[in-house]
């Protein structure tokens, strides 16, 4: 006998494959809304065989024409693999040393691909554990990725704002003085120059117009625009991250 929680979950299903007939052509309808439906059917085939409950696995549909971010830490040996394996790469929100954009633009270049839009990673926090080159620097590697990576595109800067939050407003104003400086140095309006910084913890202090400083503990608006363009939104839509435990714990 089916449960309330399992019941309610198949009209879930089955209303969202209605919202997405309903809107579908007719030739959507063939391809997606069916084969959806077929995937949909054989994963809970499998979990029945498997003794498990179909409610334990999430179907998880994308497009093919869908654009992929990287944005964790990319080491130079690793960058053919990356190109290599994902043909929708749109952007490297990571590049933080000369070596890695060399890379990047030899492979995007035998690969016969458009430029790749890539943003300068910037430390703006000073963390020994985060990657990204100092504020000091970020011009120079923007002006080599510009000027003698012909297979890359600069679209902008990137950054991570401190764990814990405190400083993260002045984090975030460090990579908008970078982004005056780049700009400038490079002939760029800021509208060509993405900023990439706020994540789930802290993006609504990205994009506001205005921040807060570690020492005003009535979080006063100072009115100054942090002008981020790209938010990094993980927890939020996923829910929290799961880390494996370890033996013995």
């Amino acid at each position: 006998m089916e449960t309330q929680k399992q019941i309610e979950r198949k009209e879930e299903e089955e209303e969202t494959l209605k919202i997405d007939t309903d809107m579908a052509t007719p030739a959507m309808e063939s391809v997606a809304v069916l084969s959806l439906r077929s995937v949909i059917n054989r994963v809970q085939q499998a979990a029945q065989k498997s003794g498990r409950s179909s409610d334990q696995i999430r179907v998880v549909g994308l497009p093919e024409d869908i654009e992929w971010h990287f944005i964790g830490h990319l080491q130079s040996n690793k960058v053919k693999s990356l190109l290599s394996a994902v043909p929708n790469l749109a952007m490297v929100e990571s590049v933080d040393d000369v070596k890695v954009a060399n890379y990047l633009d030899r492979y995007n270049g035998s690969f016969g691909r458009k430029p790749l839009k890539v943003l300068v990673q910037v430390n703006t926090s000073g963390e020994e554990s985060k990657s990204g080159v100092e504020p000091s620097s970020c011009v120079e590697l923007a002006k080599h990725v510009k000027m003698g990576c012909p297979n890359l595109k600069f679209s902008g800067l990137m950054t991570i704002g401190m764990l814990d939050y405190t400083s993260t407003p002045e984090n975030f104003q460090t990579l908008a003085n970078c982004r005056a400086e780049v700009c400038k140095a490079l002939g760029m309006t800021e509208d060509q120059c993405e900023l990439s910084m706020g994540m789930s913890g802290d993006f609504e202090k990205a994009t506001e117009s205005g921040f807060w400083t570690s020492k005003d503990r009535n979080l006063r608006s100072l009115q100054i625009e942090m002008g981020s363009t790209n938010v990094r939104i993980g927890s939020t839509i996923f829910g929290p991250r799961e880390y494996p435990k370890k033996q013995g714990t």
